[in-house]
């Protein structure tokens, strides 16, 4: 029966044999071939910092993925937070199509919209500022053209300062703000569903807009066990975890 599959927050690691790498090795080479589609939102890697040193660093994700497309069977990624510098050479290498972040998915006569969601963490004003300033096109030029040993320095120092920070901010300032997903329930009414991640806090949300029953999945992080999502072809939406599966 035709489905598809949505994951999120996969983060992987430079080393190949990571038990997150080997999990999402997995999961490209059973569960994957046999969908419709596949839809990856967001931080399916820990850091990539030009297609250059990403595709040198993932190669045997690279070339799945590649193996997965030119079968027949589309992936769809956004950006996420860790990942936004992927470029017009990871597009190629692996026949991934970009998404835009949000966006409406009609499939099986239902819309579900999908965001990696670390624009609705609108609390985090200081996360927001920093998102703004890094997603502007000059700065990712600029930061491209430094040498290599050059980026992977301010990759690693920023991921340190990144963990540092989050340890020390309230749990409720880095999940999503109730007005920013009312917000995108009004930019998108045809919708009753949003799917995201970057919160890393699984769980199906319910909840009334205008007299309407909203649905938030989160989809949580590859440790290396994760939950993903799987949509029948009548729009039912089924919650399977990793561990499980293969």
């Amino acid at each position: 029966m035709p489905h598809i599959l949505i994951t999120a927050d996969i983060h992987l690691q430079a080393n190949e044999q990571h038990p997150i790498n080997q999990k999402f090795y997995s999961f490209l080479n059973t569960l994957a071939p046999k969908a419709k589609a596949v839809y990856l939102i967001g931080d399916v890697f820990e850091m990539w910092l030009g297609d250059d040193i990403g595709i040198a660093e993932n190669q045997t994700v690279i070339k799945l993925f590649k193996k997965i497309t030119d079968n027949g069977t589309p992936i769809y990624l956004m950006y996420g937070n860790r990942d936004f510098l992927m470029g017009k050479q990871f597009w190629q290498a692996t026949g991934i199509i970009p998404l835009t972040d949000p966006f409406l998915l009609n499939y099986a006569n239902n819309h579900f919209i999908l965001s990696h969601g670390d624009h609705l963490c609108t609390d985090d004003t200081d996360y927001q500022k920093m998102r703004k300033w890094f997603r502007n096109p000059v700065i990712q030029w600029l930061f491209l053209k430094l040498p290599k040993k050059k980026r992977l320095a301010i990759g690693h120092k920023m991921r340190l300062k990144s963990k540092m920070l989050s340890q020390n901010k309230a749990e409720n300032i880095m999940d999503v703000n109730d007005k920013a997903v009312a917000s995108i329930f009004a930019e998108y009414p045809v919708s009753n569903t949003l799917i995201h991640g970057h919160t890393h806090r699984p769980k199906c949300h319910q909840t009334t807009i205008k007299q309407l029953v909203k649905t938030r999945w989160v989809l949580g992080d590859w440790r290396p066990d994760a939950d993903y999502l799987k949509i029948d072809e009548t729009g039912q939406i089924e919650c399977l975890n990793t561990s499980k599966s293969f």
